[in-house]
């Protein structure tokens, strides 16, 4: 299976997202993302790659995406899941930081293959980043 290489930054001028198939540089003047005659310097820490998956509603879902899902209990009733998307090398994968899920704020990292029911992107953590606090979100 072949899978879409893409990225996605933010500008640093404008603060406007943008999307590349192609890649990313990284020089000493900064990260930059577009094809080659018309690239963008962006915030490096908001590069992010796709992940090959999308959400239930057909949009692609990019490392730093807040997700939700439906997990299913045992007796047939579902509640909401929720995390956001990190590629983590000690993994082998792209995963799901679910920092919400214990009671004492520790992370449950969950293979995103294994949280595909009902996908839905619903922000990311860098125009979220009172998610990753535990804020109103």
């Amino acid at each position: 299976m072949k899978r879409e290489i893409k990225f996605r930054g933010k500008r640093l001028d404008t603060g406007e997202w943008i999307y590349s198939d192609e890649s990313f540089v990284h020089t000493e003047a900064g990260v930059f993302i577009g094809p080659y005659n018309d690239e963008k310097q962006v915030d490096p820490d908001t590069v992010g790659q796709y992940t090959g998956l999308k959400d239930r509603n057909g949009k692609e879902i990019f490392e730093g995406d807040i997700i939700n899902w439906l997990m299913h209990r045992t007796d047939r009733t579902g509640y909401i899941e929720e995390g956001y998307v990190e590629f983590r090398t000690d993994e082998q994968a792209v995963v799901v930081i679910n920092m919400f899920a214990t009671r004492d704020g520790r992370e449950n990292v969950r293979n995103l293959l294994n949280c595909r029911n009902d996908l839905k992107v619903v922000g990311n953590i860098h125009d979220n980043p009172e998610w990753l606090k535990g804020g109103e979100r």
